[in-house]
Order: C-alpha cells, then structure tokens, then sequence
C-alpha cells in the first residue's frame, strides 16, 4: 500500500472537487458539533464554526476539549457520513485495491 506522501491541505481538497465550499463538516461523536468549509480572503480554505474560523485540527482540537490522539481529519465527517480522513486517503484505498 502506498503511504500519502502530502500532508493533509483542505484547500486542496476543495480545488479538487473531494469537499466543496460552504459544505457542512461534523464532529464524529457529536454531529451537533458543526463546522462549514469557507474560502477565506487569500483564497484558501478553513472552517468556520459560529463566528470563529480555523483549522481543520483547530476545530478537531475545540470538539475534544484537547489535543486530538490521532489525525484530526478522522474526527470530522460529512453530512453523508464518511471522514475526511476516508476522502483524504481514498486515491491511496484504490491504488492497494
């Protein structure tokens, strides 16, 4: 299996069409906690959550009251139930299959 070689961009992820702006991002234990993807001025990507914007591990970081023991994309999820880390990682899924 080959190993992702880059680090996770968000900003990437949206130019690419796996996650799109304005789409809905939430917590995996409590889909209460929410996020939205927002294009910010300089023209990358980060979340939104009330009034404040950050990071994708930011916002991971805020939702476990701590660090995140893993990768905080696999703390976060769509609306439609798969994780960024699934979406992030889905082209190396392939390649082993």
């Amino acid at each position: 299996m080959s190993k992702k070689k880059n680090k996770f961009d968000l900003t990437h992820m949206v130019h690419h069409g796996q996650l799109k702006d304005g789409q809905t991002l939430c917590f995996v234990s409590d889909p209460k906690m929410t996020c939205r993807i927002n294009k910010q001025p300089n023209g990358e990507f980060k979340v939104i959550a009330g009034k404040e914007t950050m990071t994708i591990h930011a916002f991971a970081q805020k939702c476990l009251g701590q660090e995140p023991p893993d990768h905080a994309t696999k703390w976060l999820r769509t609306e439609s139930g798969q994780s960024l880390y699934e979406i992030w990682h889905a082209d190396d899924m392939i390649e082993a299959a």
